[in-house]
């Protein structure tokens, strides 16, 4: 180990119990993702990773960079204002850049993020690609949907219905920036091999005369993803994707609450999803820069 002022540096293997508990100190402190706390998720970003102690041995902070090259840090609510994140974030960008070759770009990531490391991030030159508010309903007793004359409402069921669900999600988000396209079996192989994945939940609408519509992906205590072909927009279809969605999620006995996340980008869904019951939780965020 070595000292920088009143702090030493040190290394981090595995997850250790320490690093778990600042985690879930960062996460009760600054809201964000549920997952920044699950230790298999956590696992695969923190593998190999570093911190700064106290002088009593207690973890301050610590940082992890993993191929990519990509880095995540945490710094204790208790510990802020002394330069830890500075610290953190400069000894994590250096080690990204001996770690690339031959150039590329450096990710910095966060699950629970907040102004003062944003204010952090820019100082070091790195800047925001993206950003989601983190949305979470408590109540998930919702009134029954009363759909349209004509309706049809189709549950991911089997091979050719997921393939309309993908057909729909990129008629829905094709004329969004950055889509990324996804193609059919890779779409749909993310959902299905999801362990949370709620086929049933999973819904699929169609208008007479003009076809599938819009769609619902559905997990465990989740909407994972959920939108509506521009040709259908404006008819109330989101709400009644999300609210059926979430009725047959709390009727099987699936989750009593639900999360979601809503690019920034996207005021409109967002104040849907606001009427809906669901309520800000945190932000998490990534940010970019050249090595």
């Amino acid at each position: 180990m070595t000292s920088t002022g009143e702090t030493t540096w040190t290394e981090l293997t595995g997850l250790p119990p320490e690093l778990l508990a600042l985690a879930e100190r960062c996460y009760a402190a600054d809201g964000g993702m549920p997952l920044a706390t699950d230790p298999a998720f956590l696992g695969r970003r923190w593998a190999s990773a570093f911190g700064l102690r106290a002088g009593d041995g207690s973890l301050l902070a610590a940082g992890a960079v993993r191929p990519g090259p990509f880095f995540t840090g945490l710094v204790d609510p208790d510990a802020r204002g002394r330069g830890l994140g500075a610290e953190v974030l400069d000894r994590g960008l250096a080690l990204a850049a001996a770690a690339a070759t031959g150039g590329g770009v450096v990710t910095v990531e966060s699950e629970t993020m907040t102004d003062d490391a944003a204010e952090l991030f820019e100082s070091r030159g790195l800047r925001q690609t993206f950003a989601e508010d983190v949305m979470r309903i408590d109540d998930l007793d919702l009134p029954p949907v009363d759909w349209p004359a004509g309706v049809t409402v189709t549950a991911w069921d089997g091979p050719d219905v997921a393939r309309r669900f993908h057909a729909t999600y990129h008629e829905s988000f094709r004329d969004r920036p950055g889509f990324p396209g996804d193609p059919a079996d890779e779409w749909i192989a993310e959902n299905e091999e999801d362990d949370d994945f709620l086929p049933g939940c999973s819904l699929l609408v169609t208008l007479p005369d003009l076809g599938d519509a819009g769609f619902v992906v559905a997990a465990r205590g989740w909407i994972v993803q959920a939108g509506v072909a521009p040709f259908a927009r404006r008819r109330g279809l989101a709400a009644a994707l999300i609210t059926e969605s979430l009725n047959r999620m709390r009727s099987a006995g699936k989750a009593d609450h639900a999360w979601l996340t809503v690019n920034i980008n996207n005021p409109g869904a967002a104040a849907l999803y606001r009427r809906l019951g669901f309520e800000e939780r945190g932000l998490r965020a990534r940010y970019q820069r050249p090595v």
